[in-house]
């Protein structure tokens, strides 16, 4: 198994896109924090300068991009070994598909531990600075280690799902655009417009275990933080059922 892992890692690693989307998905919790700091005297933003749970609302804002990347690289550890038909090798050097997955879930754990701590290594200075920059409160109070703990735990999830996605698809366009149009699209549409469908998707879930239903006007109509973690937990459960299930069956083209 470590070397298998160890295969993984490196997969992971000797693509270009790996480093892209994480610059890309960097830019974008940049941007989270310049326009969820409010400016001095803005009234209608969720949390004021002086709230002490400033920092934790923009630190938890900024989580909303990085579980599309980690989800994206789990589909695409997946999706690229059939696009350039190395899933044949990748079998052969394991004939155990159930220990292949295993290694590739192992391996986006780690790379989701990375993402979880490149956007704090941003988010939290960068939005201390802008904070402070505007005499706000920086408060580094028990919200705030919460939503660190739990960006570790999302991102874990999501990337465990992205693997499961990916061994399911396996058709690399047709996994990512799909991935791409649900999480950026589909949820963000139906769960304003339907909360009480909404609240029940993974998005709708993880915005009530980071507590940010006030930025989405949402305030009262997500689930708990309990039952959140369950239904996020329910998804990984499912996911992984399907793809330890499933993709031992299958034939490899």
């Amino acid at each position: 198994m470590k070397a298998l892992l160890h295969a993984e890692i490196l997969k992971l690693l000797s693509t270009r896109t790996t480093a892209g989307l994480l610059l890309a998905t960097l830019g974008l919790v940049a941007l989270s924090v310049v326009a969820n700091v409010p400016k001095v005297g803005d009234g209608e933003a969720p949390f004021s300068l002086d709230d002490p749970g400033l920092l934790a609302y923009v630190v938890a804002i900024c989580f909303g991009v990085p579980p599309v990347l980690v989800v994206l690289y789990g589909t695409l550890a997946f999706t690229q070994e059939f696009r350039y038909g190395t899933i044949t090798s990748t079998y052969l050097g394991e004939p155990r598909r159930s220990r292949v997955l295993v290694a590739k879930w192992l391996a986006l754990f780690l790379a989701s531990a990375v993402v979880t701590t490149a956007t704090l290594a941003l988010s939290v200075p960068f939005s201390s600075a802008l904070i402070r920059s505007r005499d706000g409160d920086v408060t580094f109070a028990g919200h705030f280690w919460g939503v660190v703990a739990i960006g570790f735990v999302v991102l874990a999830a999501y990337g465990v799902i992205g693997v499961a996605i990916g061994a399911l698809v396996r058709n690399q366009v047709a996994a990512v655009v799909g991935v791409i149009v649900w999480m950026t699209a589909i949820e963000f549409t139906v769960i304003p417009s339907f909360p009480d469908v909404g609240r029940w998707m993974p998005l709708g879930a993880t915005s009530s275990l980071f507590q940010i239903g006030p930025s989405l006007g949402l305030d009262g109509n997500l689930l708990s933080v309990p039952v959140a973690g369950l239904v996020l937990l329910a998804y990984t459960a499912a996911a992984v059922a399907l793809a330890l299930h499933i993709t031992p069956k299958r034939d490899v083209l």
